[in-house]
């Protein structure tokens, strides 16, 4: 079998889609030697293969906004060149004139744009709108990250139940050595007891709730800080203002994004992970954050309740009281820290990759056979 994979999320600088897919490749390597694979990008795709089976296919296009259009257009073509068996879109997306008689796989980590379309940009916005719907339906099957995602899908698509796999991923790992010259300004100004947010700032997150539970422990007097770690995104106009007017600024550190060593750092060096999220496909700082044995505190709904189990503290994410109370308790009880502590590390051990690997190559010879 020829698998075409459209690895346009390696290309660019990797966020929790391009960890996804470069950690899942690699495993998939090590599985499958009978099988030939071609990466397809609209430009270099820096990945290194291990299998002689696997090969690169590299556009020169390379602004970001025209990849889409790049795959669109392209995609269909280099699969009558490489007489393609099945193609795998692992971000939301297949394109759609792809030949009827190459089998498709699709990947769906979340439906922001349908629950949150207001955090989303307005391009971004506009080709999931436009591409989701059409590549589930066209698709052969449909890979879901978390049962919740999977839900979502039957629900806001109408799918057949037979035609979606829930299929968790591995964590993804953390490097030892980084290049990044923000990380030691980062490491300069980091507090000494802080609780930790890691995300791209924008109104899903829940920032708001954050800070103002924040605000609530009265950390000038117990010697506490914030840090919060991503990029700002979509309409974070709104809270940044907030922060600016917060009595609290001055213990909100604001890194931005940093590598990931820098982000391990960030994590077994903070009291604890808020991650009161009002909506996530699956939510891969808890497990992040399990994986190095800190404590987290996330939302009780959906995707986030499904993956933290009994293994954080659960909160209703529109509650300012109810977070803010998880916290308190932290701060009072360290028997409840180390509790979480070890049940994270027992809980996190239960999302491999080599175990995704083999469900997602059995999802492909499965829609191969039929």
């Amino acid at each position: 079998m020829v698998i075409g994979v459209d690895a346009r999320p390696l290309s660019y600088r990797l966020t929790g889609i391009g960890y996804y897919l470069m950690h899942l490749l690699e495993a998939i390597q090590d599985q499958d030697r009978t099988n030939t694979y071609i990466l397809m990008s609209n430009k270099p795709i820096p990945f290194s293969f291990s299998n002689r089976n696997w090969h690169k296919v590299e556009g020169h296009m390379g602004a970001r906004f025209l990849s889409t259009f790049w795959m669109q257009t392209f995609g269909s073509c280099l699969a009558g060149r490489y007489r393609l068996d099945m193609f795998w879109g692992p971000r939301h997306h297949l394109p759609l004139l792809m030949p009827k008689r190459v089998k498709t796989v699709v990947t769906v980590h979340d439906l922001v744009h349908q629950r949150y379309p207001e955090t989303m940009a307005a391009e971004n916005l506009l080709v999931e709108r436009l591409l989701m719907k059409r590549s589930i339906e066209k698709a052969d099957a449909v890979i879901a990250v978390s049962r919740a995602t999977a839900l979502d899908i039957r629900s806001f698509y109408r799918l057949p139940g037979s035609k979606i796999h829930a299929i968790y991923p591995g964590v993804p790992e953390f490097e030892t050595q980084g290049n990044d010259s923000g990380d030691k300004g980062v490491l300069r100004t980091l507090p000494r007891k802080y609780f930790l947010f890691v995300g791209t700032l924008e109104p899903r997150k829940n920032l708001l709730s954050v800070l103002t539970a924040f605000e609530r422990l009265e950390p000038e007097k117990n010697d506490l800080d914030l840090v919060i770690a991503g990029n700002v995104g979509w309409h974070a106009r709104d809270w940044l203002a907030g922060l600016m007017r917060s009595r609290v600024r001055d213990r909100v550190l604001l890194t931005g994004y940093v590598s990931r060593p820098m982000l391990r750092h960030l994590y077994e060096n903070a009291f604890c992970l808020l991650f009161p999220s009002l909506y996530e496909g699956l939510g891969m700082p808890v497990l992040e954050a399990m994986s190095v044995r800190v404590p987290v505190i996330t939302s009780n709904s959906a995707a986030m309740a499904e993956v933290a189990g009994n293994a954080a503290l659960l909160v209703d994410p529109e509650s300012v009281s109810d977070l803010a109370g998880a916290m308190q308790k932290l701060l009072l009880r360290d028997d409840l820290r180390d509790d979480l502590m070890v049940k994270g590390l027992n809980r996190v051990a239960r999302f491999s990759w080599q175990t995704c690997a083999r469900q997602t190559l059995n999802v492909f010879e499965r829609v191969y056979g039929n």
